[in-house]
């Protein structure tokens, strides 16, 4: 069997057995979101109760909970509308990743290392039917999930939103997070210990917003999160590194670009002869409380926005 043919065989086991992974958490989240769902039904009719027994007029209270809910609503549609298009349709850097990528490969290739493209990528979403697909493939999995293998694996397009009308002392459901993931294969000439550092372009940006009201306290936030792991038989093990973006606001509210170059590593022990998969992962999150919060993070509007995998550089230490 050709390289190719083995690597791509190797790429889509992994990304199969990862996928399961996936849907697995979607389930237990699912699970404990049920179960809270079904204690917080009997917490608010106590809490109902309590407040009535305070004199509290539940009536008044209502009425102007969904006042400040419309107009909480009201202002983040304004919001999103004055300071999100800028970000949306903001002039593209693909030009300077090009350069950029071409004089780091060509560095990188003089001092002796092997320098590999980005050979496959894949999204996992918790609702596909919410995903907007693009050429390549894709399939559905349990809960709505679903699973694309873009045909274009140097450029990925991912975002993640939230909002939840509650309560300060009301229980949010989790979300679920999207993950990426960009894969780099190869197969060693020799048995020796290798050092791979992988280079992504992640180009996007984020929306924070949350305005305390009388009736409930807010927060926005979100968070990106990578990890990397090489396989050769087995995985040898994810390695975590600090969040590349980490942001929480409980009373503010802001439009973000992200545009950075960033560079993961990973050392270990490799045979020669056997098909080597590269994953670099990353998780997108976001998520709000209360009336008219709101998170986002998207590496997926216009044409500024996406993560682009650069390349992997290999070299025998």
């Amino acid at each position: 069997m050709a390289s190719l043919e083995i690597l791509d065989k190797r790429f889509r086991e992994l990304s199969a057995e990862r996928f399961k992974e996936f849907e697995a958490r979607l389930i237990r989240k699912k699970a404990l979101a049920d179960r809270a769902a079904r204690f917080e039904k009997s917490r608010e009719k106590a809490r109902r109760d309590f407040l009535q027994s305070t004199g509290t007029n539940l009536a008044n209270l209502d009425r102007e909970r969904v006042k400040e809910l419309r107009s909480q609503t009201k202002e983040l549609g304004e919001f999103l509308e004055e300071f999100k298009g800028a970000a949306v349709s903001r002039p593209g850097k693909g030009a300077a990743d090009a350069k950029d990528a071409a004089v780091r490969s060509a560095t990188s290739a003089e001092a002796g290392h092997l320098v590999l493209p980005p050979f496959a990528s894949s999204i996992f979403v918790g609702n596909i039917n919410a995903f907007p697909i693009g050429p390549g493939d894709f399939g559905s999995g349990a809960i709505n999930s679903g699973w694309v293998f873009p045909d274009d694996p140097s450029k990925i397009h991912i975002m993640d939103s939230g909002q939840a009308d509650v309560w300060c002392f009301q229980a949010v459901a989790g979300s679920d997070d999207p993950e990426f993931a960009v894969n780099f294969g190869f197969i060693p000439a020799s048995t020796a210990t290798y050092e791979m550092t992988a280079i992504l372009a992640f180009h996007g940006f984020y929306i924070l917003r949350s305005d305390d009201g009388f009736f409930t306290c807010k927060s926005a936030e979100v968070k990106l999160t990578v990890e990397m792991n090489v396989n050769q038989y087995v995985d040898v093990g994810w390695q975590t590194f600090p969040a590349l973006i980490d942001q929480t606001v409980t009373n503010d509210e802001e439009v973000t670009t992200y545009d950075r170059t960033q560079f993961f590593d990973y050392t270990t022990v490799l045979k020669a002869g056997d098909p080597v998969i590269v994953t670099v992962k990353g998780t997108v999150h976001a998520t709000a409380r209360g009336s008219g919060a709101y998170g986002e993070l998207n590496f997926q509007a216009g044409t500024a926005n996406y993560i682009q995998p650069l390349f992997l550089s290999v070299q025998q230490v």
